[in-house]
């Protein structure tokens, strides 16, 4: 197996590093730190900080990607998918990039945008499963799917910084069994 180059150790310490200890509070040199390599190295793969932000925010994102699909199980009910989607989302104890960089770098027009985008394709995904089970009677059909799945990402995102708080991944998991109930057609 050949070793990781010094960009992708670069890019796997800032997530590490930004995830653990926030964007503002991480440093360059933090980063290179943490990758093991000089801090020149940095400046050689990355334009600025933001740069690499924007990079690890690609990562996480990609990553998240097998909990995304979750959603597209043939075969699967619609609640059941978007329960296993919430599960697969996960507790951990940093919480999600994803809201952690929107709560941090919301004031960032690159970072607002590219959130906002990812945003946009999350709800896309959870709305089209939601649509499925409105189609066949299993979820509820009083509200747009796409108002539905807003609801889901946003409560997601804050049960998972609650959970942060609380080091506790009882939070999601009260979560997921409040939004089975609230999605069950009547």
């Amino acid at each position: 197996m050949p070793k990781p180059n010094h960009r992708e150790k670069i890019l796997s310490a800032g997530l590490a590093v930004f995830h653990k200890q926030g964007f503002h509070a991480t440093g360059v040199q933090d980063v290179v730190d943490h990758a093991g390599v000089p801090k020149g190295s940095f400046y050689n793969h990355f334009k600025s900080k933001d740069a690499l932000g924007l990079e690890v925010l690609e990562s996480y994102w990609t990553a998240g990607g097998s909990a995304r699909t979750e959603l597209q199980m043939d075969g699967v009910a619609p609640l059941e998918r978007i329960d296993r989607h919430l599960a697969a989302a996960g507790y951990d104890k940093n919480g999600c990039l994803i809201g952690n960089f929107s709560s941090e770098l919301a004031g960032s027009d690159e970072f607002r945008s590219r959130l906002s985008e990812l945003y946009k394709v999350w709800v896309s995904e959870v709305a089209a499963c939601i649509r499925e089970g409105q189609e066949d009677g299993t979820l509820r059909r009083d509200d747009r799917a796409e108002n539905l799945a807003e609801f889901i990402i946003e409560g997601l995102e804050g049960a998972k910084l609650k959970a942060k708080v609380e080091r506790d991944p009882a939070v999601l998991k009260r979560y997921r069994n409040s939004i089975r109930l609230f999605l069950q057609s009547p």
